[in-house]
């Protein structure tokens, strides 16, 4: 495994348990967790067997969650705080043994025990995430819950909650009147907290992203039955529902709060997929290691849209992406760098990834090994790309450099030696009046119809340097004007937008070059079109001669320049006859 500098922050044992070890440790812990339930339950299961089988799949099931999440590492304080939501559940139904302390207790337990779930489910998938809004939340919530009901138990006698006198009770203040009222009180205190915590689930879920929104989702698509099932109880005692609809609500509150531990298992096992997820990364890159293919498995792996592979390119003395452009660090610095480097301890690339991924390192570490060696490979390839993408940027200096010249040595001429002609000329015009002898008059009108045809050469040097109409009104109107000055028929339909000035001025010349080889022919079509950055242009025409003895020796030099910006031209023989110039040229 190619050493990395990135370690993972929990390291397995030097002896794994094995699965089936895991596993029959696991429903063992279940099952006496679970056993230790049902004898709480007790003379439950003669009065009320339908609230005893759904409390008994409660208990069961946040008892075997708690027992699975002990294995996962940084969970142990989650795993117990399931455990004992279970078995504080059961003891809130502790009350039909009807002796000593259990009565008084039954009530504040099973309000202690849904706070402690609400507790462990914010603190997963790492105590981390909790904001100070969550935090403050959980206070609130064990105060409402357990300090709300614990109030109304303090301030009541054993009778008016149909135990016997003599059951034992603590009574603080007794007051029937104070007690229902505290009773009628705390109902729509505790609604407007489900209410609360609904809400910050939506926001918690909306805030996560990668990992940890994948690894959440089934808790949050859990919270709306978590709220409704919680506030049941509350809202029928708030209607007076008789006591036999509250046994059903009783009955059926339990399986429904079953979902809490169901959630976590989801995400337990969506966990250890993303840990396995290595597996397909080596897969991926067995087939295709390329720089572009090992940062997409990464994505892939890590569920990290936004990953990023900078590949050191040692001749560049850089940092390179995956198209072997030059790339410099990320711009936010939260983001998670994570240097790799090489079996011989030189720098091989770096990552840099959502922050979120520091709270899976197993996940990240395992990653990494995975892709160890094809990152070697791909960062010699994505040296190379740097090499090309560096030649590439020096071609495309010197095809703007020689754009810029042509511009200024066609401005010079129209500003400079143009003017002076045509200055000579009005002096010369100006000189010619009937007085002068006739051999002086006619040596002026020569020199003037001389320098009139050094005009006309110096303009179409000057249109052939570079075309001022080029320049003014963009590509398609440049080639509007040589296609008037065609003995060929031309078709010309290219688009009417401007691009940039060397991209212009290349399928301008590429054109002009391609009508002055089809001279021979009766027809030119010349078409062109704009789509995803890329300029192409057709010619086609009525050329009979082999298409690569055209792209040779009719197009000399116009291949190698549209190559310099990264673009490149075919010439085909058609079938119907004639032959197609097609030329891709990027707008860049």
């Amino acid at each position: 495994m190619p050493p990395s500098s990135v370690a993972p922050t929990w390291q397995p044992g030097s002896a794994p348990v094995s699965p089936t070890r895991q596993w029959s440790r696991t429903l063992a812990l279940t099952a006496v967790l679970t056993v230790v339930g049902a004898l709480i339950f007790g003379p439950l299961w003669q009065r009320y067997p339908e609230v005893a089988a759904g409390s008994i799949l409660f208990t069961a099931m946040f008892s075997g969650a708690g027992v699975i999440l002990l294995d996962e590492p940084g969970h142990r304080r989650t795993a117990v705080l399931l455990i004992l939501a279970g078995q504080f559940w059961a003891l809130g139904w502790s009350e039909e043994w009807r002796f000593g302390p259990l009565p008084f207790l039954s009530g504040p337990a099973s309000y202690l025990a849904l706070s402690l779930a609400a507790w462990a489910m914010f603190r997963y998938p790492d105590p981390a995430l909790m904001n100070r809004r969550e935090r403050v939340f959980v206070r609130v919530l064990a105060t409402v819950a357990v300090g709300g009901i614990l109030a109304e138990t303090l301030t009541a006698r054993p009778q008016w909650r149909g135990f016997e006198a003599d059951t034992w009770w603590l009574t603080v203040f007794a007051d029937q009147e104070f007690n229902t009222a505290l009773g009628h009180l705390l109902r729509p205190v505790q609604v407007l907290v489900i209410g609360v915590f609904l809400l910050l689930w939506i926001v918690r879920i909306r805030r996560m992203r990668g990992l940890d929104r994948e690894l959440l989702t089934p808790m949050a698509t859990a919270s709306p039955v978590i709220a409704v099932a919680v506030g049941a109880v509350p809202v029928a005692k708030l209607l007076g529902f008789t006591e036999q609809t509250m046994d059903r609500v009783y009955a059926l509150q339990p399986a429904v709060l079953a979902v809490i531990p169901l959630a976590f298992l989801i995400s337990v096992v969506r966990r250890r997929l993303a840990d396995n997820a290595v597996l397909t990364l080596i897969q991926l890159l067995q087939r295709r290691p390329t720089p572009e293919a090992v940062q997409t498995a990464l994505r892939t792996a890590l569920r990290d849209a936004t990953l990023r592979v900078r590949y050191w390119a040692p001749e560049l003395n850089t940092h390179v992406d995956v198209t072997g452009a030059p790339a410099g660090p990320p711009a936010d610095a939260d983001r998670l760098v994570l240097p790799v480097t090489a079996p011989t301890g030189g720098p091989l690339a770096v990552i840099d990834a959502d922050p979120a991924l520091s709270r899976h390192p197993l996940v990240l570490s395992n990653a990494l090994a995975a892709s160890g060696l094809a990152l070697e490979n791909a960062q010699l390839q994505a040296a190379v790309l740097g090499r090309l993408s560096q030649v590439r940027a020096l071609r495309m200096q010197a095809v703007q450099a020689g754009v810029a010249e042509r511009r200024r040595v066609e401005r010079d001429l129209h500003d400079g030696a143009q003017q002076r002609l045509l200055a000579l000329r009005l002096v010369l015009a100006a000189s010619d009046h009937p007085g002068l002898p006739g051999p002086a008059r006619e040596r002026l009108r020569r020199m003037n119809h001389e320098i009139a045809l050094a005009l006309n050469e110096l303009r179409d040097l000057a249109r052939g340097i570079h075309p001022a109409v080029l320049s003014q009104a963009g590509l398609s109107a440049a080639v509007g004007a040589v296609a008037d000055q065609q003995s060929v028929a031309v078709e010309a339909s290219l688009p009417a937008g401007r691009f940039p000035a060397a991209t212009e001025e290349t399928a301008y010349y590429l054109i002009c070059a391609a009508l002055k080889g089809a001279a021979d022919v009766s027809r030119v079509s010349i078409r062109g079109h704009e789509a995803d950055g890329v300029l192409t242009i057709e010619v086609e025409d009525e050329a009979r001669r082999p298409a690569q003895l055209r792209l040779d020796a009719e197009l000399p030099g116009m291949l190698d320049r549209v190559r310099a910006l990264g673009g490149d031209v075919m010439i085909s023989t058609l079938a119907r006859g004639g032959s197609l110039m097609v030329a891709a040229i990027p707008c860049t």
